[in-house]
């Protein structure tokens, strides 16, 4: 896409407010083909971003930096249950993995703050609960490591478990700096805790044992002050605030789960509504698989009335909050008889923005005609190994955003933009996957964020990442498909040969070319020279790409 393009959309872009901020409160939906937060190797950030090292709420603030037992402790502790998650503070290069006098097992972090090295230091960890390697690029909010009690720890073993974080300026750890008192540091450059990092709390997920406690969150509209459903696991958009507090409350409870699925289209009114949730189940036909399942039916089923419920669907029987339970007719399939799946309807509880509760063929407040995008509309249409392994579940996701724009012609088009390699930054400026410009990335989407999001979840929008990157590009081309597909109807465009090489043209051109030439863009000879050859080249990819096009 030339910057002249991709400007004016930049420009046009920034006017597009018309829906809900609820759009993409949330994002993906994960199996076992996570989205991993960062590329491998991406090169560290300058700036002044930071975060804190563990998630709101998942830790106790104990011995602070300064003078104790006659010495000085060099930092700040982090009480927390043994394998909490750890975060790095900032991007940065990994510099020391290992055993340390005291440490037990330390991670060391250099960052470049403003053009001067800073390190974090990470103690008390076990070798097992470090997920990070010597030499490894790391981004602000990635998952590093697991709160242990390692080394000399007050009380010895799980009760004393805590991380301790040291902050050094002017050279860092291993140049002659100082230690400085965490908090002050982490606090002056901090991003919001509520987005900045992951929401899940261990880093291996421990064996879930179901409460009978009432569920935290249980008595607010949506569970407000429970962490937002990571993007990375599902979509909050379109769901009503019953099914919200429930899907927060799961992530909460059962880390194992890597992926809900919410509203979408279908026959049944439960999912198009925003009242149902499918909860997939790791490995389903095995017996850890069937006895996670079990435990979150029979906990759903314990706090009913917690967390409104009106029944749920497991392993072919539906269960419902009164007690009422039978065996389902065979619906023909794993899927379909609620298998590899529990199903639960809440109550509902109206939308979060108080929008009227419509029918089922009524579009979920913060939605567009575009984006009536259940969870599995692209998984289908993208080939076995025609992606890297690590980008094939983005592409797949990012085929859900709207109906127009399927997985195949997504992965098609960035295998064009960028042939896949990441850390690309055009002569004009358009940078890495998607090959965004810098406005355009931060121009106003129609649900009235910017393009590119924080997709993976870990406290950062960015067009170097993989998830941002190819959600972004989604997000981008759905709202010029919707665009087009909006002249179309008014007479404005033709489309002789479809509406989806408009899209690509619009995408390469700017929307508003393919509206001034009231169709494929004329009157330049770039268009015939890059933006035929662009489109005709993108729709011949997906099609070797696609499952279903031929």
């Amino acid at each position: 896409m030339s910057s002249a393009a991709r400007a004016t959309v930049a420009v046009v872009g920034a006017t597009l407010m018309l829906l809900g901020l609820l759009l993409f409160a949330g994002v993906a939906e994960k199996g076992g083909c996570a989205p991993s937060a960062m590329p491998s190797g991406a090169s560290s950030a300058t700036g002044d971003a930071r975060t804190m090292p563990m998630a709101e709420g998942s830790y106790t603030l104990t011995s602070g930096f300064g003078m104790r037992w006659g010495t000085r402790h060099q930092g700040q502790d982090f009480a927390a249950a043994p394998k909490t998650a750890i975060y790095a503070v900032a991007d940065g290069l990994v510099v020391r993995v290992g055993a340390a006098s005291g440490f037990g097992i330390w991670v060391v972090i250099d960052h470049n703050i403003d053009g001067e090295t800073v390190s974090s230091v990470y103690g008390h960890m076990f070798a097992d609960d470090v997920r990070v390697e010597q030499g490894q690029n790391v981004r602000i909010g990635q998952l590093i490591a697991g709160v242990g009690y390692n080394g000399e720890t007050v009380p010895a073993g799980p009760d004393g478990a805590h991380l301790h974080l040291e902050i050094w300026t002017q050279g860092g750890r291993f140049g002659g700096g100082t230690a400085i008192d965490p908090m002050p540091w982490l606090l002056q450059g901090n991003v919001d805790q509520s987005t900045s990092v992951a929401t899940s709390s261990a880093v291996s997920p421990p064996t879930t044992s179901v409460s009978d406690a009432p569920v935290a969150g249980a008595g607010t509209a949506a569970g407000a002050e429970l962490p937002e459903m990571p993007a990375s696991i599902g979509l909050e958009r379109g769901l009503q605030v019953d099914s919200i507090r429930l899907a927060r409350t799961i992530v909460q409870r059962f880390p194992q789960v890597q992926k809900i699925y919410g509203q979408r289209e279908d026959d049944r009114p439960d999912h198009p509504s925003g009242r149902a949730i499918d909860i997939m189940i790791p490995d389903p036909t095995s017996g850890d698989g069937k006895a996670l399942g079990d435990q979150i039916a029979d906990f759903v089923l314990t706090n009913s009335i917690a967390l409104r419920i009106d029944y749920l669907i497991w392993r072919q029987t539906y269960r419902a909050a009164s007690g009422e339970s039978n065996l389902m007719e065979d619906r023909g399939g794993a899927t379909a008889n609620h298998m590899d799946h529990v199903h639960v309807t809440t109550l509902g509880g109206g939308y979060p923005d108080g929008s009227p509760i419509g029918s089922a063929a009524t579009n979920p407040p913060g939605t567009s005609t575009a984006s009536k995008c259940g969870p599995s509309a692209g998984e289908a249409d993208l080939a076995p190994n025609t992606v890297p392994t690590d980008l094939d579940p983005w592409y797949r996701l990012g085929g859900t955003v709207c109906p127009q724009i399927s997985a195949s012609l997504l992965a098609a088009q960035g295998k064009k933009e960028s042939g896949f390699q990441r850390g690309l930054t055009s002569s004009a400026g358009a940078q890495g996957l998607a090959q965004f410009l810098p406005g355009t990335a931060a121009a106003l989407a129609s649900d009235g964020q910017p393009y590119v999001i924080d997709a993976d979840g870990n406290g950062v929008a960015s067009v170097w990442e993989d998830g941002d990157a190819i959600i972004g590009q989604a997000r981008y081309l759905c709202d010029i498909a919707d665009h087009v597909d909006t002249w179309i109807e008014q007479g404005k465009v033709v489309a002789p040969n479809g509406a989806v090489e408009l899209y690509l043209a619009g995408y390469n051109a700017g929307e508003h070319a393919v509206l001034r030439s009231g169709g494929f863009p004329t009157g330049s000879s770039d268009y015939e020279v890059q933006t035929r050859p662009y489109v005709a080249n993108i729709l011949a990819m997906a099609t070797q790409m696609s499952t279903t096009m031929s």
